[in-house]
């Protein structure tokens, strides 16, 4: 039954003009009326400063409110541009890999040219090694014979004309021969160097692939740890907007709660101010009737019990919890007396007097305040179920007023009975052990 406010409530002594058994009213009760409502006065002129310093907070939190739904519309901005930012860096990482698998493929592909090329520059120098040979040996043979080989002198010493044919077909081949010879020395040369080029070009390509292949590694490195820190943020982000939300949530609730303790404030100023005038007028009249009596009776001026009289149990059941501390409900002090029973159990009035409040509350629930002049309390009988009464109205002890229930901040269906001094007040209630036979 938390409140924001101490509610200013309305129930003052109006001694014994309210009961049927008494006859006459002295200046003493009617100046002590109008000293209470003078008292209400003041303390409606608290409350009104206290409802300008609540719209003012209303104001205020509303306004925070607003700007807090501001800054949540900006994070949903910037959540969305980074996750946008987050869509486009995947993208760029996938295409690196793509880029990467492509590279890897062509490194691949270079490596198996390369290993060919071995290759075939080992068969090129194989047989520019074999022609080298080759070539010796024919150079051998011509320092041999003194020098160049005289064709001419082997034509001429054919001993027939079959054998000159002969000689000059041998001649033309060896000559053909030396000279295929040479060219394709000449060109096995030509083709290793050009090979032994191409394999220092690739080699060289492949080291650049290589760094290229390393550095958008690298890349892919730093562009998933930034998509990293782009989660990291997004995700402070989210944590940022349910945090404003939850204040912005609990914002709500204490606006209601006060709006709730505000409305209830002044209906209680103004019932304990309706009561009051209610008295003082009908005090003024027994007054005024007394004096023109003028019988100087004061008989029947005392009140029954004397401001100790007992009260009636309100309804049956079993004490769930007594007035005092407690451990379990949340723990803290319960300023009341708690009967349970069944949900439509009968409850009834302690005491005769008047009704000052019987409406609905989102803490007690269905609730009805009686004050008792005689006894100068009030008495509380929270969580009903059905009202049988209703404000300003007179009731007599052991009248029904309503019925058990389960309404407001209650568990489970009980009565939650207080009784309080004079007037109600937030935290006031005392023992109502004291006054229960």
């Amino acid at each position: 039954m938390k409140k924001v406010f101490t509610y200013i409530t309305a129930l003052i002594v109006i001694m014994g003009i309210m009961l049927p058994s008494l006859s006459t009213v002295t200046a003493e009760s009617l100046a002590d009326l109008e000293e209470k409502l003078d008292q209400v006065e003041k303390d409606k002129n608290n409350a009104s400063n206290k409802k300008k310093s609540t719209k003012e907070k209303i104001a205020e939190n509303e306004t925070q409110q607003a700007e807090t739904a501001n800054d949540i519309d900006t994070i949903n901005a910037q959540l969305d541009e980074t996750q946008a930012k987050l869509t486009k860096k995947e993208n760029e990482i996938a295409t690196t890999n793509q880029q990467i698998n492509d590279k890897e493929k062509e490194i691949k592909q270079t490596e198996e040219q390369i290993e060919q090329l071995k290759v075939e520059i080992k068969e090129l120098k194989q047989r520019i090694a074999e022609r080298e040979k080759l070539l010796k040996n024919r150079l051998r043979s011509i320092q041999q014979n003194g020098g160049d080989i005289n064709y001419l002198a082997v034509l001429m010493g054919a001993q027939s004309f079959g054998d000159f044919i002969n000689r000059a077909t041998v001649v033309t081949k060896i000559m053909a021969q030396d000279k295929t010879i040479m060219e394709s020395h000449q060109q096995d040369k030509k083709d290793l160097e050009v090979k032994k080029v191409s394999v220092e070009d690739k080699q060289k390509q492949l080291k650049e692939d290589k760094e290229i292949l390393e550095n958008r590694k690298e890349n892919l490195v730093v562009q998933k740890n930034e998509l990293d820190s782009l989660q990291a943020t997004l995700d402070s982000q989210i944590e940022r907007k349910r945090t404003l939300m939850a204040e912005l949530e609990e914002e709500h609730a204490h606006l209601e709660e006060y709006r709730m303790s505000l409305a209830e404030q002044q209906e209680t100023l103004a019932n304990q101010q309706a009561v009051i005038e209610r008295a003082i007028e009908e005090a003024k009249k027994e007054e005024s009737e007394q004096n023109n009596n003028n019988d100087g009776d004061d008989n029947d001026s005392s009140l029954s019990g004397g401001g100790n009289g007992s009260l009636i149990w309100p309804t049956t059941g079993r004490r769930s919890s007594d007035y005092g501390y407690r451990d379990f409900n949340g723990g803290g002090f319960h300023y009341g007396l708690d009967i349970a029973n069944s949900v439509g159990t009968p409850i009834k009035a302690a005491a005769s007097g008047y009704v000052t409040r019987a409406n609905y509350s989102n803490s007690y629930g269905n609730v009805v305040y009686i004050y008792h002049p005689d006894l100068k309390i009030t008495t509380v009988y929270a969580h009903m179920n059905r009202l049988s009464v209703s404000y300003n109205q007179r009731v007599n002890k052991g009248q029904q007023i309503g019925t058990m229930g389960n309404t407001g901040n209650s568990f489970g269906s009980h009565l939650h009975f207080e009784v309080h001094k004079n007037y109600w007040s937030y935290h006031g209630g005392i023992d109502p052990m004291k006054y229960l036979p």
